[in-house]
C-alpha cells in the first residue's frame, strides 16, 4: 500500500473531539516541559483540526511600585511561549518523527508574511494576539475596541479611570501547532504508530511579555496620549473655568513661559487618538495606571523633554486620575507626586511616555506567566466499519504505508558584529528540500527590563523630522525577529557556482530609505516552496530574513553534500557618508523545508529525510 489519503477523499467517515490532559503537571512556568500522550486507540485523527488549549496568565512581581500594562507578543499570542517541539511514536521505540526548534521564530514569519484581515481577527479571538494598526492607530485584541484596548485585551482586567495598577487575568488561547505533522490535512495512522507524544518546551518570559505599544518611549507614539495644558499649579496659572454647556471642553491655562522653572503637578490629557475616554464610562482604555512613573516626549523631534521633578528617577508618579468637568469626558486629569519642570514648552505635539519600566531594577522586575488547564484537543476520526480490520490484515501481509509532509529541519550559527564579510556554512542532509529561510536575529544578552522597556529599540515611522532616529536598533521583539544591521548584499553558494550569479542588493533596506526589489522576489518564492502564502511584504524591515527557493512547483532538491554556504557583505554609511558597522551580534536560525517520510511497515517505524 503506497502512499496514503487525505481528507479529500470520498471516504464515509466521522469526527469526535477527545481531550487529551497534559502529562505529569497542572502547572507550567518558564522552560517547562509539557508533554501530551495520545493514545493508539483513537487509531486516526485529522491533524490540522487539533489543537493545543491552555489558560495562560501574567504576574507582575513588582506591580505595587512599577505598575504597567503587559500582554504576550501581539502578533503572535500564545504562540510565542512555544520554544521547541519534538514529536515522537508511541510505544517502546519512541522513534522521533519531527523536531521543530525555534518554533516561536519562524511562527512570527508565517504571521508576518500571512497578514490577512480575516485570519487576524480570528487569532484576536483565539490565540490572545493582539493588533495594532498603526494607520487608524487602534488595536484588535479578543473584543474588537478602540485605541490600546485595554478593554478587550485578553490579558488584564478593566482598570477604569480611577486608575489602580491593572489586575492580570487568565487568557484562553486555543492554538494550531504550525508543524508539519500538525499542519498537514492527510489523516494520522495514529494506531499504527502505536500513538504519539508530543513534547513542547517552553519560552523565556523576557522573549514572550511585552507592554502595550503606545505606552512607551521608542514605539508608536502617535497612539500615546496627548498633553493639553497644565493645571491650576502652573505658577501663576488660573482655576480651570468650567463651561455652562457640560458638552464643552473646558477651558485650561496655557503652561508658564519659563521652562525649567513654573513646575506643574497636574495636568489635562485631551481625548485624541482614539483614546476611547469620550462616552467611556469606565475608562477602561486610559493606557495608564496609579503609581505608573511618566515623562513627556516630543512626537515631532523624537526628544524627551527633560525634567526636575520629584519622582523617582527623573519621572512623575501618577498620584491619581480623573474625568474632567462635564458630561463629554473629553479630558482626564492627571496629578503627579512631585511637579515637573519641563525643560522646553510642552505643547499640542507633546505626549506621555511610560517610565515604569525603564526605572525599575532588575533585580525584582522580572514578569513572568503561568500556564493552567492545559490539554490536546485532538479531532478523532471514525473510520467505516471493517476498514481498520483490512487495513491491519494489509500490514501484517508485509504491506507498507507512507505519510508525506512538509517539515523544517533549524540550523544554528552565531555572527559576531564586526565580521563586516562572512560565510555560514549550512550542512544540509535532506534529500527532498524545498526552500531554506534564514533569520538573522539579535542575540545581544538584554536584561528583561531593557527588552521590554523599549529603550534602545528602533523607533518605527513616526521620526518625521528626525530621520536618523530610524537606526538599525533592536526591535523590541528581540531575539524573535530578523534584522537587517546594514546588511548590504548576499549570494548563496551550492552545486559548485553562485546563487543567484549576481549579488543581492539589500543596502537600501538596511537604510531604510527606500526598498530593493531583489530579495523580496527570493524571499516570495522561498516562502511560497516552504508552505507560507505572503498576503503582504509590510513587516520585511521588522522582520527581515533571506529566502532562498531550491526547486519548483512540486519538484525537490537532494540537498546531500552540495557544500551550501551562505555569503554575506556588510558596509552602510550614513548621511555624511561616513561608515557604519553593524551594531548587534546576531544569531542565524537557518529553517530548511523540506519533505518528512515515516515509512510504517508491519510493526516496524521508520523515517526518510
Amino acid at each position: 500500500m503506497a502512499g496514503f489519503w487525505t481528507s479529500e477523499d470520498k471516504i464515509p467517515i466521522g469526527q469526535t473531539s477527545i481531550s487529551v490532559p497534559a502529562e505529569h503537571g497542572l502547572d507550567y512556568d518558564p522552560g517547562q516541559k509539557i508533554e501530551f500522550q495520545i493514545p493508539s486507540s483513537i487509531n486516526f485523527f485529522q491533524p490540522k483540526e487539533s489543537y493545543l488549549k491552555f489558560d495562560v496568565e501574567i504576574t507582575n512581581p513588582l506591580a505595587a511600585t512599577n505598575p504597567a500594562y503587559l500582554q504576550l507578543d501581539g502578533q503572535l499570542g500564545g504562540q510565542v511561549l512555544i520554544k521547541d517541539i519534538r514529536i515522537y511514536s508511541g510505544g517502546a521505540g519512541r522513534i522521533l518523527l519531527e523536531e521543530f526548534q525555534n518554533y516561536n521564530v519562524l511562527t512570527a514569519v508565517k504571521y508576518d508574511y500571512e497578514i490577512n484581515d480575516s485570519e487576524k481577527q480570528k487569532r484576536s479571538l483565539t490565540e490572545g494576539c493582539v493588533y495594532y494598526n498603526e494607520v487608524s492607530r487602534s488595536t484588535t485584541g479578543l473584543i474588537q475596541d478602540t485605541a490600546n484596548n485595554v478593554s478587550g485585551n485578553p490579558y488584564f482586567k478593566e482598570p477604569g479611570i480611577t486608575g489602580l495598577a491593572p489586575e492580570f487575568k487568565k487568557c484562553r488561547c486555543l492554538l494550531p501547532l504550525n508543524t508539519g505533522i500538525f499542519s498537514n490535512d492527510k489523516i494520522f495512522p495514529v494506531g499504527l504508530t502505536e500513538g504519539l507524544i508530543v513534547e513542547i518546551i517552553l519560552e523565556s518570559a523576557s522573549k514572550c511579555i511585552r507592554p502595550l505599544d503606545t505606552v512607551l518611549k521608542n514605539r508608536k507614539l502617535m497612539g500615546n496620549p496627548v498633553f493639553l495644558s497644565a493645571g491650576a499649579s502652573v505658577a501663576g496659572g488660573a482655576d480651570v473655568a468650567v463651561p455652562a454647556d457640560p458638552n464643552l471642553n473646558p477651558v485650561y491655562p496655557p503652561l508658564a513661559a519659563t521652562p525649567g522653572t513654573d513646575g506643574f503637578s497636574e495636568f489635562f490629557i485631551r481625548r485624541d487618538n482614539s483614546q476611547g475616554i469620550n462616552n467611556d464610562v469606565g475608562g477602561s482604555l486610559f493606557p495608564f495606571a496609579i503609581g505608573q512613573k511618566i515623562s513627556f516626549m516630543n512626537i515631532n523631534t523624537m526628544v524627551e523633554v527633560t525634567s526636575t521633578t520629584a519622582g523617582a528617577g527623573g519621572a512623575g508618579t501618577i498620584k491619581s486620575l480623573a474625568y474632567d468637568n462635564g458630561t463629554a469626558r473629553n479630558t482626564v486629569k492627571v496629578i503627579l507626586e512631585g511637579q515637573f519642570s519641563p525643560s522646553v514648552n510642552m505643547t499640542v505635539d507633546t505626549v506621555l511616555i511610560d517610565k515604569s519600566i525603564s526605572n525599575a531594577t532588575e533585580a525584582g522586575w522580572k514578569p513572568t506567566y503561568k500556564i493552567t488547564d492545559c490539554e490536546f484537543v485532538v479531532q478523532q476520526v471514525t473510520m467505516p466499519q471493517g476498514y481498520t480490520a483490512k487495513l491491519s490484515s494489509m500490514m501484517k501481509e508485509g504491506g507498507a504505508m507512507n505519510y508525506d509532509f512538509l517539515s523544517f529541519t533549524n540550523y544554528k550559527t552565531s555572527q559576531i558584529a564586526s565580521e563586516l564579510v562572512t560565510t555560514l556554512n549550512i550542512p544540509l542532509v535532506q534529500q527532498r528540500a524545498k526552500a531554506i529561510l534564514a533569520v538573522p536575529v539579535d542575540a545581544g544578552n538584554y536584561s528583561q527590563r531593557d527588552s521590554m522597556s523599549g529603550e534602545g529599540t528602533e523607533i518605527e515611522y513616526y521620526d518625521r523630522q528626525d530621520k536618523t532616529a530610524r537606526g538599525q536598533n533592536r526591535s523590541l521583539r528581540s531575539g524573535l525577529v530578523g534584522i537587517s544591521d546594514q546588511l548590504t548584499q548576499y549570494q548563496l553558494f551550492y552545486d559548485g557556482r553562485l546563487n543567484p550569479s549576481r549579488k543581492v542588493v539589500c543596502s537600501r533596506i538596511s537604510s531604510k530609505t527606500s526598498i530593493d526589489q531583489q530579495p523580496l522576489i527570493e524571499l516570495e518564492k522561498a516562502l511560497v516552496m516552504a508552505g507560507v502564502k505572503p498576503h503582504s511584504m509590510l513587516n520585511f524591515q521588522k522582520n527581515f530574513l533571506i529566502g532562498r527557493a531550491l526547486s519548483l512547483q512540486d519538484g525537490v532538491y537532494d540537498a546531500r553534500g552540495r557544500d551550501f554556504q551562505l555569503q554575506l557583505e556588510y558596509q552602510e554609511t550614513d548621511a555624511a557618508g561616513a561608515a557604519v558597522v553593524p551594531a548587534h551580534n546576531k544569531l542565524w536560525n537557518v529553517y530548511c523545508a523540506h519533505l518528512r517520510r515515516i515509512v510504517i511497515s508491519g510493526n516496524a517505524i521508520s523515517m526518510e529525510v
